[in-house]
């Protein structure tokens, strides 16, 4: 995603943009107000794509990527990077921006009734180092090309199916 870091002819310092978390109660606000800018990484690791189970809402116990909230302040790329280390302890390179989708749900992680609605920025990457899983994550994994078939395909999301539609392809030609 081309970024414009510029005002008045003048480089925008991000540092000057970051900010602490917001308290809980006024990110919850924020979730049940706006729409939530995202970032979904799937990585390839140990030759194939790494899926995890979610243990919080949205998509809560569903095969899914990693990924998550844009950090304010940071490029998404590089958000994408701190994310993904901070949810399985791996890091990622050969960076590759797919596109973007959009996401609607009905269930949020607060428990405020308005859903989640997210513009999300697709990456895929390659991983290395050992993997671990942070609490918000479990049962990871690693979907090989050949693994990845038409029943397999009916049990994904079908933001799922499109983002590894994308994906399975990069792992043969690289």
């Amino acid at each position: 995603m081309k970024e414009y870091k510029i005002e008045t002819d003048q480089e925008v310092d991000l540092n000057i943009l970051r900010a602490d978390k917001l308290p809980l109660e006024t990110y919850e606000k924020s979730h049940q107000s706006l729409v939530q800018f995202c970032h979904d990484i799937l990585v390839e690791y140990n030759g194939g794509i790494l899926l995890i189970v979610r243990e919080n809402f949205p998509v809560k116990d569903i095969l899914w990527s990693l990924g998550g909230r844009v950090e304010r302040g940071m490029s998404a790329e590089s958000s994408a990077i701190k994310k993904v280390k901070e949810e399985c302890n791996l890091d990622i390179f050969n960076i590759k921006e797919l596109g973007f989708a959009r996401t609607f749900f009905h269930t949020d992680p607060f428990g405020h009734g308005n859903g989640t609605d997210t513009v999300n920025v697709l990456y895929f990457a390659k991983a290395k180092g050992d993997l671990k899983l942070d609490d918000l994550h479990s049962q990871p994994v690693i979907l090989q090309k050949e693994e990845y078939t038409e029943k397999f395909k009916k049990g994904l999301h079908p933001y799922m199916q499109d983002f590894l539609d994308k994906v399975i392809p990069l792992l043969e030609s690289e």
